[in-house]
């Protein structure tokens, strides 16, 4: 498999206590990367790290293959919070903010592969927990980015809800072949969606 993202020798620290040190590993093309680990051992601010949101203090990370700090467009990033949708905006102007490019048929085509066409014109206040993660991740996808990460966005819903947007997860990053880089605490949750976990320490 070929990788889509690099990292080489990243390290991080905060107040000088490091967080992440020398840590080199390779996303690949097509899968579903699950990282696992304690609390505080840098899962998170390693996706921060990639999505540009965390500077650190040495380390690469190329995006196939070009060195990150020329990638002209940030990866999407799906939190375990579901407050990040703008309030006084509908599910589709929250999709089509990060978006200049789509047609508005490619937008319906959209929010109906996350369920949510019907309920297009509403705002967050009117959405479940399950529906707001939805949007995140219609968001998301209109970025049309191949590489997608994803902060224990399920960590928070019920067990029914989580199989079910694990499972629109997985038939989303097939159709899209998207490379996903997911933050777990949950074991099954990893080994059922994952291709690969790597478990930091």
């Amino acid at each position: 498999m070929k990788p889509i993202l690099k990292i080489r020798g990243l390290t991080k620290s905060f107040e000088e206590i490091p967080v992440i040190h020398n840590l080199s590993l390779d996303v690949f093309e097509d899968e579903i990367l699950c990282i696992m680990g304690p609390s505080g051992v840098g899962k998170s601010t390693l996706l921060n790290c990639i999505a540009g949101i965390t500077p650190f203090e040495s380390g690469e990370i190329y995006c196939d293959p070009v060195l990150y700090e020329n990638v002209k467009v940030p990866f999407p990033f799906v939190f375990q919070e579901m407050d990040t949708l703008l309030p006084w905006k509908t599910v589709r102007q929250n999709v089509i903010l990060v978006t200049d490019h789509m047609l508005n048929d490619e937008i319906d085509a959209l929010l109906d592969r996350v369920d949510l066409l019907k309920h297009a014109h509403k705002y967050p206040r009117e959405l479940s927990g399950g529906m707001k993660q939805r949007v995140g991740i219609a968001r998301a996808l209109a970025c049309r980015s191949k590489v997608l990460l994803m902060d224990e966005p399920f960590g928070s819903l019920d067990l029914e809800m989580r199989v079910k947007l694990q499972d629109l997860l997985m038939s989303i990053q097939k159709k899209f072949k998207l490379s996903v880089v997911f933050v777990t605490h949950d074991l099954n949750e990893a080994e059922r969606i994952g291709n690969r976990i790597i478990k930091l320490a």
